[in-house]
């Protein structure tokens, strides 16, 4: 008996024993499991878009934005800053008048907060000093792809560009995990169904490439990692937006090249000199007359222009672009054009005046332009393109040479509302600068092919100086300088005992004599040889022109050089 019970006694401590060890195992198994095995924990979706509630994520070309958008009755608005920099440049919010502003080849569209779609929504949302754009505008007017995703909880809108419209899709195999980093410990983000076709997607900037995971957008909207083994081969997917990019092509440019010369006109008794500035002027195609001088910040300038000084260059076949131009110092040129009324009112005036006068085209030449003015620029030149576009006049712009520090002017922006961008590839050297070329051939020539790379070489003429400085550095080392036309300067090089010499580098003579004080007067000349180097630069690469400044300074020489019809090897 008493053998019998230590028998189940040694049995239940067996049984015991063996529970024990089997929890032991069990527990270090599930521990062995929770190193090894794969993570089941579900990731935060807000914090994995970095949103809260009342935001929504961009997800840019499948990439997370600082900046965040909003919704309102179901539908996204984006800031209005983010689209026109990363999307679509020409959204103009005009923060002063509450007005977005959007150019078309033919009209000018102006939207506000109080004006809705066919759908009732708002088109844009104001508030606390910003503005969101609505997602149905945006896809109006740029080619893009928005998908719009508002499950669990968090508010996402996916952007694609044109670049991305080509991604593959592929099926998958069976239900599997859509994590966050290519390793099964990656959260999971949410569960493919077997079947679904997710979409392949680029690998984030800088990541090292995973011949084991693949980068995928499920059809909810989510973007992760999936093993390669749990996909089927890759099928080619096509996107069509249904964007069509509207037709901003200018009037027809001139089949003859353009062969254009500034005339500097300060008041109206000034007109007077056309017929002797042009007298000799072979081959002149265009003259373009300072005209329009801005003054002050509310759309108003002096108008010089004369009717009769139209006539007289039409009988010669010349055309007049009336040139408008800010250098009064009442003017501030990001003032005046930001101001969505004042750009309507300035164009209105040069519109009326140009119909009343018989001007054929405009050239604007706004310098000294700074880089916080430049969009509201731009902005005024779209929306100068509408009506010039409507009455058949033509339209170009004055670009200081172009340089890494100038590029705020977007040339190529320039380049499709204008006829012709005109590249002023002088003042290389300026007053209050060191002495040196007004326009040396290499500065001439890295100007324009600077230039090429966003102006098409028939939309583009290469601007060239009539004048030069003399240079004057006193031994106490203060510099000074004059500018002299071709005729001065080659009379104050005389006068000064300069000898001149051809310098093949620059493409031009120079010069420079030191006085017994220790005074250094130097010249960089501009002549006819110096104007044949240019002139042949600016045919060797097919630009559309010349344009000169000025009349008058010029010798009656040149002209045969300029000549759209002369021989560069004459």
């Amino acid at each position: 008996m008493a053998k019998s019970r230590r028998r189940r006694k040694s049995r239940a401590g067996g049984i015991v024993l063996v529970l024990l060890v089997l929890i032991i195992l069990g527990f270090g198994g599930w521990k062995i499991y929770r190193i090894i095995g794969p993570n089941t924990e579900e990731a935060d979706i807000a914090d994995l878009f970095g949103v809260n509630e009342e935001q929504t994520a961009i997800m840019y070309n499948y990439e997370l934005q600082k900046a965040t958008g909003i919704r309102e009755n179901g539908t996204c608005y984006l800031p209005g800053d983010w689209v026109q920099t990363i999307l679509n440049k020409r959204f103009y919010w005009d923060e002063d008048e509450h007005l977005m502003v959007y150019v078309m080849p033919g009209e000018v569209v102006r939207m506000d907060s109080r004006m809705t779609g066919e759908d009732g929504k708002r088109l844009l949302i104001e508030a606390e000093g910003k503005v969101w754009i609505s997602t149905d505008v945006i896809r109006k007017y740029t080619d893009v792809r928005i998908e719009e995703f508002s499950d669990r909880d968090v508010s996402r809108v996916f952007v694609t560009t044109p670049d991305f419209y080509g991604e593959s899709v592929c099926g998958v195999r069976g239900k599997t995990a859509l994590r966050t980093r290519t390793s099964y410990k990656g959260y999971v983000i949410t569960e493919v169904a077997k079947g679904s076709k997710v979409r392949v997607v680029p690998e984030h900037p800088n990541s090292a490439p995973n011949e084991v995971w693949q980068r995928v957008m499920t059809p909810d909207g989510f973007t992760g990692y999936i093993r390669r083994s749990r996909l089927y081969e890759a099928e080619a997917s096509d996107y069509d937006s249904g964007f069509r990019a509207p037709d901003y092509g200018r009037t027809p440019a001139e089949k003859t090249p353009v062969l254009l010369g500034w005339h500097q006109v300060t008041n109206k008794d000034a007109n007077r000199y056309l017929a002797g500035l042009t007298a000799n002027a072979a081959g002149l195609t265009v003259v373009s007359p300072t005209w329009f001088s801005l003054r002050g910040n509310e759309g108003l300038y002096e108008c010089y222009a004369d009717a009769s000084y139209v006539d007289s260059a039409h009988e010669k076949g010349v055309q007049v672009w009336a040139l408008i131009e800010n250098l009064d110092d009442s003017v501030t040129l990001g003032t005046l054009l930001k101001k969505t009324a004042v750009r309507r009112k300035l164009i209105a005036q040069i519109m009326a005046d140009a119909e009343f006068y018989g001007i054929d085209g405009i050239n604007v030449d706004f310098e000294y332009l700074r880089g916080d003015a430049a969009k509201a620029y731009l902005e005024f030149i779209r929306e100068l393109s509408v009506p010039c576009r409507e009455k058949g006049l033509v339209l170009s712009v004055d670009v200081p040479n172009a340089a890494s520090y100038n590029t705020h002017y977007d040339r190529g922006e320039l380049a499709v509302f204008c006829d012709y961008v005109i590249n002023m590839g002088y003042d290389e050297h300026t007053a209050g600068d060191d002495p040196g070329s007004t326009s040396s051939l290499p500065f001439f020539r890295d100007g324009l092919e600077r230039t090429l790379t966003e102006v098409p070489a028939e939309r583009l003429i290469a601007g060239i100086p009539f004048y030069t400085r003399a240079w004057t550095v006193t031994s106490e080392g203060r510099v000074s300088s004059e500018a002299l036309s071709m005729a001065g300067a080659a009379a104050w090089a005389e006068e000064q005992g300069i000898v001149l010499k051809w310098d093949p580098d620059l493409g031009q003579s120079t010069g420079s004599v030191t006085s017994e004080s220790g005074t250094v007067r130097s010249i960089w000349m501009e002549d006819d040889a110096s104007e044949k180097e240019r002139v042949q630069a600016a045919r060797e690469y097919s630009v559309a022109g010349i344009a000169c400044w000025r009349l008058g300074f010029e010798e009656e020489s040149v002209w045969k050089i300029l000549s759209p019809d002369a021989q560069t090897d004459q």
